[in-house]
């Protein structure tokens, strides 16, 4: 009898971290090194550098959509802007 894994709720930060990650970087365009990740309590925090702001929405759009996630604090900048300041 195989015990099926159900959904856990309560993912831990360490989990949703990996999960957004694998989810993020699976692109090839995306620029893997000048991204970072971070979870605090289910919310994500995207900070670096990406060249387009499309890709920004589509990081935090993906992120938002990994299982676990609360909600997506978007740090990201374009190159020559400054980054958002965090609240």
């Amino acid at each position: 009898m195989h015990l099926r894994e159900e959904p856990k709720p309560d993912l831990n930060d360490p989990t949703i971290e990996a999960k957004v990650e694998t989810e993020l970087f699976r692109e090839p365009h995306v620029p893997k090194g000048q991204i970072n990740v971070n979870v605090q309590d289910g919310v994500v925090q995207l900070r670096g550098e990406v060249d387009r702001p499309e890709l920004i929405e589509e990081l935090v759009a993906k992120a938002r959509a990994v299982q676990g996630v609360r909600d997506v604090e978007n740090l990201l900048h374009l190159p020559g802007t400054e980054a958002p300041m965090h609240h």
